[in-house]
C-alpha cells in the first residue's frame, strides 16, 4: 500500500521537526499553542516576555521592542520532544522494513502468509516500542527577525506533531475494523505547522507604560494519518486471523488498513498585543519589571478540507473536516535586575489553556560576567530543569541552551547588532 510508505516519510519528518490526541485526528486535537521561546528564553526556564532585546520581541512580547536600541537581525531556533530521538530512528527503520513487504493488495491467504512473515520481526519491535512509549510528541520553532528602532519584522514558525499508538485492543481509532487481539497495533498521529509573517510597533506612555502590537499573517498546514496491524494468530498457521476469518479462502480483511491524509492549508490575520509597566519607584539596587501578551486577540478559524491519499484503504469512515480555531492565550511575567549583572525572571504561559495547550510555569536566572561578555543560565521549563549561557561581542551575539537531557530539548540563537 502506497500510502504506508508516505508514512514513514512522515515518522521521518516529525523525527526531524520535533495535548490530548486521544483517539482523534485532526489539528483541534493537537497544542496550537505558542511554541516559540529562543536560546537565551529557554536557559532561563523558556521565560521570554521581558528578557529580549532584538527583533525577535516581535513574536514573543512587541512591548519589548523598546529594550532594542538599535539594528538587529536575530535567528533562533528550539526545538523539543519527548523521547530518546535515535530510538525514533529505529523505529522508522522498522515502519520502512514493514511497507516494503505490503502489496498493493492482498488476494489470498498466501499473500496474508507470505506478508505476516516478512513484517512479523518488525511489528514485534514496534509494539515493543509503543508500549513503552505510547505517545511521542515534539516541536520545532525557528525565528528570524528584523528591527530598526522602535519598529520591527519577524518571520516565525511553530511546528507541533503528536502520535499516539494502542497495543492489544480491537478498534482504539475508530478504523471501523475490529481487528482481533492481542497482537494488534495502531497509531493516530498528526503535525501542524503555523507559520507567522509579523510587524510590530511599541510606544512609551507615562508612568512606565509600554505598549506593543505585532499584525500577524499566519499560515496553518496540517498532515496527518492512522493505522491499524493485526498479526494475531491463534492456530499457529502463519495467517492472521483477521486475513482470514471464515478459513474459506477468501479474504475477509486486511491485515493492514488505514488512511493517510494528505497536506492542507489555510491562511488569516491576528493581532498581538503586549505590555510592559516598570513601576517609577524602584527597590535599592533592584529594577523590577512585569509583562502580560494577549496572543491572536482577534479569534481566527481556519477552515481545513480533508483530503487522503488515493492508496488510502477505501470505505473507512473520515472526519467532516479539519476546521480549527486560534483563541485568545494569556502571559503573564516578571523580571527583577540586580545590580545590573543578575536577572530573575517568572512567567506563566497560556493561563486561559488555550487552543490545545496547558497553564505552564517557567522560572529562571542569569547571571552576566566580564562587562556583560558572558551569561550564565539556569532555569526551570515547565517541569524540566534547563540551563544555558551566552557571549555578546557588541555586534554579534550567540546563545546555547538544553535541558539536562539533551535530546529532549535544546535551543541556539545568533544575533547581529549595528
Amino acid at each position: 500500500m502506497r500510502w504506508f510508505t508516505v508514512i514513514c516519510g512522515l515518522v521521518l519528518l516529525m523525527v526531524a521537526v520535533t495535548a490530548g490526541f486521544g483517539q482523534q485526528v485532526g489539528p483541534k486535537f493537537l497544542d496550537r499553542s505558542f511554541q516559540r521561546p529562543g536560546a537565551r528564553a529557554l536557559g532561563m526556564g523558556g521565560a521570554y516576555l521581558l528578557a529580549t532585546d532584538d527583533a525577535t520581541a516581535v513574536a514573543w512580547n512587541p512591548a519589548a521592542l523598546v529594550n532594542v536600541k538599535r539594528f538587529t537581525l536575530p535567528v533562533e531556533v528550539t526545538g523539543r520532544v519527548n523521547f530518546n530521538i535515535l530510538d525514533v530512528r529505529d523505529l522508522k527503520d522498522d515502519l520502512q522494513k514493514i511497507s516494503d513487504e505490503i502489496p498493493s493488495q492482498i488476494n489470498t491467504p498466501d499473500d496474508a502468509q507470505r506478508i505476516a512473515n516478512a513484517i512479523r520481526g518488525a511489528f514485534n519491535r514496534v509494539s515493543d516500542f509503543s508500549q513503552r512509549n505510547p505517545t511521542l510528541s515534539g516541536s520545532l520553532s525557528p525565528v528570524v527577525g528584523l528591527s530598526f528602532g522602535d519598529y520591527g519584522l519577524a518571520i516565525s514558525n511553530s511546528s507541533f506533531f503528536e502520535v499516539q499508538t494502542y497495543t492489544g485492543r480491537e478498534d482504539p481509532i475508530n478504523l471501523g475494523i475490529n481487528y482481533t487481539p492481542p497482537d494488534t497495533l495502531h497509531a493516530v498521529g498528526g503535525a501542524i505547522s503555523l507559520t507567522s509573517v509579523g510587524i510590530a510597533h511599541a510606544r512609551s506612555l507615562p508612568m512606565g507604560l509600554t505598549l506593543g502590537v505585532t499584525v500577524r499573517g499566519v499560515r496553518a498546514d496540517f498532515i496527518g494519518f492512522r493505522v491499524g496491524v493485526s498479526l494475531t494468530d491463534v492456530n499457529n498457521d502463519l495467517i492472521p486471523d483477521d486475513a482470514d476469518k471464515n478459513n474459506d479462502g477468501i479474504i475477509d480483511t486486511d491485515i493492514v488498513a488505514g488512511t493517510l491524509f494528505n497536506r492542507v492549508d489555510d491562511s488569516r490575520f491576528t493581532l498581538d498585543i503586549g505590555a510592559i509597566w516598570e513601576p517609577p519607584i524602584q527597590p535599592p539596587m533592584l529594577k523590577v519589571r512585569y509583562a502580560a501578551v494577549i496572543r491572536n486577540a482577534l479569534p481566527v478559524k481556519f477552515s481545513l478540507p480533508v483530503s487522503y491519499d488515493p492508496g488510502s484503504t477505501p470505505g473507512l469512515p473520515l472526519p467532516p473536516n479539519f476546521d480549527f480555531r486560534l483563541n485568545p492565550e494569556i502571559d503573564l511575567g516578571a523580571l527583577a535586575e540586580w545590580r545590573g549583572r543578575t536577572n530573575l525572571v517568572f512567567e506563566l504561559h497560556n493561563i486561559t489553556s488555550s487552543n490545545g495547550g496547558k497553564r505552564s510555569v517557567h522560572a529562571g536566572v542569569e547571571r552576566s560576567f566580564i562587562g556583560n561578555v558572558f551569561a550564565v543560565r539556569v532555569g526551570y521549563d515547565d517541569g524540566k530543569p534547563v540551563f544555558g549561557f551566552g557571549i555578546n561581542l557588541v555586534v554579534l551575539r550567540v546563545d546555547l541552551a538544553a535541558g539536562f537531557n539533551p535530546k529532549e530539548r535544546a535551543a541556539v540563537g545568533i544575533s547581529l547588532r549595528f
